[in-house]
């Protein structure tokens, strides 16, 4: 019963961490080439991301410290490509590029 929790732990994270990555990517690219349709299919990447997050979350066999911390970042990272699009953006206009 442990190994069988273990491992569905390390597949609920290689896809957290998977779907957080082509999220960002796919954000990036719909906002840098100008494709709504993209940053809109990006969205479906941080649900993806968010339910392995609930996967983690909802095991008993994290502690409760564990268990939010996961909880908070898959909140966070819904955040951080939008945001650090305007960050970039901010940057480049401060340097005339």
């Amino acid at each position: 019963m442990l190994a069988k929790t273990i491992y569905e732990l390390m597949l609920y994270g290689f896809f957290f961490v998977l779907f957080a990555g082509a999220y960002a990517i796919l954000y990036a690219m719909g906002r840098f080439a100008g494709l709504p349709w993209l940053i809109r299919f990006s969205y479906l990447f941080a649900l993806l991301q968010f339910l392995s997050g609930m996967g983690m979350f909802l095991s008993n066999y994290l502690d409760a410290f564990w268990r939010y911390i996961i909880l908070f970042s898959s909140v966070a990272y819904f955040l951080i490509p939008p945001f650090m699009w305007r960050v970039v953006e901010e940057m480049h206009k401060r340097h005339d590029h």
